[in-house]
């Protein structure tokens, strides 16, 4: 069988099922398949790979998402996919909503404030990679409906599978394994350079959501076995104990949710969201008022430089309704490490291992509300609507993974777990609800005929 065949049947649709729907036959979908998969493979692969184009550094991988999107485009014009267009287009103004809302709010500051275009640039260039990943996500429903998890999916393991074929080739086969066991025997206290190569974090982290969906739809995957060591052991290797913690806490919690009735489970789940976006607020509060020098102080725990780091942002924010923020992007302009501030935007710096204390350092008070409100209640209620329990709670799970990650490290910014926190939900249940969306509209056209 061949890896697009596979992948085909890991979704349990065939091609044969795609080709009766008129939309394309068994050759196109075939070769679809493969240049998507050239495409995603070598874009997850060459992240840390750039070019200059007029003394600006852009990194190969931006070609790559191009080229994907231009797939899917190019599908889209000579396909017809009503449905499946309707319900994607629908998630993705969801998957974006809280990307758009911290523009709005940078923009009011900028022009407030009167930035320059640095500045402004800056700002928009940490923005536009996060919608770009939620447009990879749409792109890859759209080629290949529910089955898009798996190509994705698919892709990530063969670039990481590439990067340890490489690091293998260069340390060799003995360094590696012994590497790799003290990896695993220490829980990544210990580790070598051969493991720190493979250690990158945003390919790390995206397993994380993919882990969620394999632990929660077990019965619902074939060749469940192959994917989950495949997935595991990949996530293993560029091993980040916050994401072991965070798939572990999110697959207990959602297993407690599932348990429940369909109301019950979505009460239950709108609890749990109103208290993380509570226990986020009161994060930032503690942080602010000496919770990690507490910590430090008390209980002797390495905080890894965090106490400096938030001591050193304290004269650029309040615990104040009438904190503004200063700008999506401003993190760039200061060394957290030593409080060395620079004039122009540098990406070498410290960054703030804190993601809600960064959204609030960027957008202020009530622009923090509103986008973390966005962040979670508005798309989880949109998912139980739209999707039932089941997408619900893939949901649920994904923000739990989220929200631990954003606590300890900076990952909302992270191209490839962005895309992998968007594919996964929006797959849940696309091709039942891109078919009865499908059925509604033709049903409303022979009505409307009929009259």
């Amino acid at each position: 069988m061949s890896w697009a065949g596979f992948l085909t049947e890991s979704a349990g649709l065939s091609v044969v099922q795609e080709r009766e729907t008129g939309v394309l036959n068994g050759e196109e979908c075939g070769l679809v398949a493969i240049i998507y998969m050239i495409l995603a493979t070598a874009m997850f692969f060459l992240q840390d790979t750039y070019f200059l184009i007029g003394g600006v550094q852009f990194s190969f991988k931006n070609p790559c998402v191009m080229g994907i999107l231009f797939l899917a485009l190019v599908n889209f014009i000579v396909t017809v996919r009503p449905g499946r267009t309707i319900i994607l287009v629908r998630h993705t103004l969801v998957q974006i909503l809280p990307c758009a809302i911290p523009f709005f709010f940078s923009a009011l500051i900028w022009v407030m404030s009167v930035a320059d275009s640095i500045m402004i640039a800056n700002g928009t260039g940490m923005i536009i990679p996060q919608i770009s990943s939620v447009l990879v996500a749409t792109a890859t429903l759209y080629l290949f409906g529910s089955r898009g998890l798996w190509y994705c999916l698919g892709s990530m393991c063969l670039a990481n599978f590439c990067r340890v074929l490489v690091v293998v080739w260069e340390g060799g086969v003995g360094a590696f394994m012994a590497e790799f066991y003290t990896l695993i025997v220490t829980f990544s206290v210990e580790t070598g350079p051969l493991m720190e190569a493979l250690e990158i974090n945003d390919l790390t982290f995206a397993f994380g959501p993919f882990l969620i969906y394999l632990l929660l739809k077990r019965k619902e995957v074939s060749h469940w076995p192959l994917w989950m060591l495949a997935a595991s052991l990949l996530f293993v290797i560029g091993l980040k104990r916050t994401a072991i913690l965070a798939v572990l806490l999110s697959v207990l919690v959602v297993w407690i949710v599932q348990l429940l009735p369909e109301k019950a489970a979505r009460q239950t789940a709108f609890v749990i969201g109103l208290g993380m976006l509570f226990v986020s607020f009161m994060y930032i509060v503690g942080i602010r008022y000496g919770l990690f020098q507490y910590l430090e102080a008390h209980f002797g725990i390495d905080t890894k430089g965090r106490v400096a780091m938030f001591m050193n942002l304290e004269p650029y924010y309040d615990i104040s309704i009438t904190y503004m923020g200063k700008g999506t992007g401003f993190e760039r302009y200061v060394d957290w490490a030593s409080g060395e501030r620079f004039k122009i935007p540098q990406r070498t710096l410290m960054p703030i291992h804190n993601d809600f204390l960064r959204m609030y350092l960027n957008i202020g008070f009530v622009g923090y509300w509103i986008w973390i409100w966005s962040w979670l209640m508005v798309r989880l209620r949109y998912w139980f609507r739209q999707g039932g329990k089941s997408a619900g709670c893939v949901f649920l799970g994904v923000s739990i993974y989220c929200f631990t990650l954003f606590a300890t490290d900076n990952t909302i910014y992270y191209p490839y777990t962005m895309i992998a926190c968007a594919l996964v939900p929006m797959s849940c249940n696309l091709d039942t609800l891109a078919q009865r969306e499908l059925e509604r509209h033709r049903a409303r056209y022979e009505g409307s005929d009929r009259k």
